[in-house]
Order: structure tokens, then sequence, then C-alpha cells
């Protein structure tokens, strides 16, 4: 099947995807705020240790602007645990007093990396181009929707991952072979969590590892092409080459 097929459903997919990058895990999340916790002071206390380990890490730099960050979730994204408004610079965290049993310390640390991880391609991306990252058009056929979104929060994954020590589980093999293998349903073309993150991870991670922060601007900017969507190691070999001629 042609990979721009754009399935009935896409415009809804569209606009879901719009609302904001979010970073999964399902949870029943509360739709009003919480009271601000431990979790709170410990980000208000180490916000600039955090992202300085980040940069040294992985060789990034932060502008000097901070996001605001939030200790609720807003209403349309009721069932995340976290997101960022690249609208608005804003990221959004679950409250530690929600009483998510699977909601802890270790988690919402994560969850901060992987937030921090957009607001830098956002800001990136707004100094370069002048435009929020990442940026859906009108006109955006599926496959580039699931191309920017797999570099988006492919990164996003590795940053927080790089932070954690998590290992990548996915696999070649494990890429999909065919436009279905990334969305939910032909007809409900959501893509599947499993693939734009643990996937998304696997795609950048070669690149990421190799080039750092030069390696996360390339790819921002040149995402998979069509033909390259459903043969993971065409892209990576050439995104690898071209950096490799790069002063």
């Amino acid at each position: 099947m042609n990979i721009s097929w754009q399935a009935p459903g896409f415009k809804f997919f569209r606009k879901v995807v719009a609302l904001g990058t979010l970073y999964t895990t399902c949870a029943l999340a509360s739709l009003v705020e919480q009271k601000e916790g431990e979790f709170k002071s410990y980000v208000d206390r180490n916000l600039e240790k955090i992202i300085q380990e980040q940069e040294e890490t992985l060789g990034i730099i932060y502008p000097k602007e901070r996001p605001v960050i939030h200790y609720y979730i807003p209403s349309e994204n009721a069932i995340v645990r976290g997101n960022y408004d690249q609208k608005t610079n804003e990221i959004f965290l679950l409250s530690d007093r929600y009483e998510d049993p699977e909601w802890n310390f270790s988690i919402a640390r994560d969850t901060l990396h992987h937030e921090l991880a957009h607001y830098y391609m956002d800001k990136l991306s707004e100094e370069i181009a002048n435009v929020d990252y990442p940026q859906y058009g009108e006109n955006t056929s599926l496959a580039e929707m699931l191309s920017i979104k797999l570099i988006s929060e492919g990164t996003a994954t590795y940053i927080e991952r790089k932070m954690n020590g998590q290992e990548d589980t996915f696999t070649d093999n494990d890429w999909p072979k065919s436009i279905q293998g990334f969305v939910l349903h032909q007809y409900l073309p959501y893509p599947k969590n499993e693939i734009i993150y643990e996937g998304g991870f696997h795609l950048v991670k070669p690149i990421i590892a190799q080039y750092g922060g030069k390696g996360i601007k390339y790819i921002m900017f040149n995402p998979p092409q069509e033909q390259e969507m459903l043969n993971l190691p065409l892209y990576q070999q050439r995104i690898l080459e071209e950096l490799s001629k790069k002063p």
C-alpha cells in the first residue's frame, strides 16, 4: 500500500497530534489541578543541575530561558503523565499527589527529562527556522506526520534513556513492514506508541550516539523520506553518511 495513503480518520489524527507532543504511558489522570508536592520541590532545587547534566552528557546547549512547569495535566491530554506545549513553551507533569500507583519519583524524573528534550528541540527550531517543533501543516500526509513524530519522540526518548541508562530493546525486525504497522487501525490512523517511542528511539540511536547535538539538529530537519519509512537502515545509513561529510 502507498505510504502516503490517508485514511478517513486522518484529519482527526492530525488534530489530536497538534494538541501537543505527548509523552506516553496512559493513566487515569485528574482533570483538575492537584496540590504540588515533593517532586515540585525537587525540580525547583535541581532544574539547573538536570539541564546541565543533559548538556554535558549529550553535547547540547539549552537556551537561557527556562520552561514554565505545571504540576497538572490539561483536560485535553488527561490520559498522559507528561506533556509539552510547543506553542506556549510549557511543560505539564502529573501531580505527585495524584494517587496513581505507577506514578513515582523515578518515573516523574524520567518524564521531566523527556519533556525537557521536547523543549530543547522546540527552542532550537525556533532559533534556526523560526517555527515551533514539531510542526504539522494542514496538507501534511500521513507518511510525513509519522516521519516527524518518529524523530520528535524518538529523540526525546533517546535523551530520557541516555539519562536513566535504559537499554534499547527494539530490533530492526520489529520495524513495521507496511503502513498498517505504524497505526492502530486503517480507519483510525493514530500511531502505535511502541513504534513511535521504542521504534523512534531505535531509529535515532546510532545517529545521536555518534554525533550528539549535531545529530539531533540534523535529523530534526531531515526526517525519513517516504521511501525510507519502511526501510530503517536505509535512513540511518544516509544520515550517517551525510553527517560524516559535514564539518
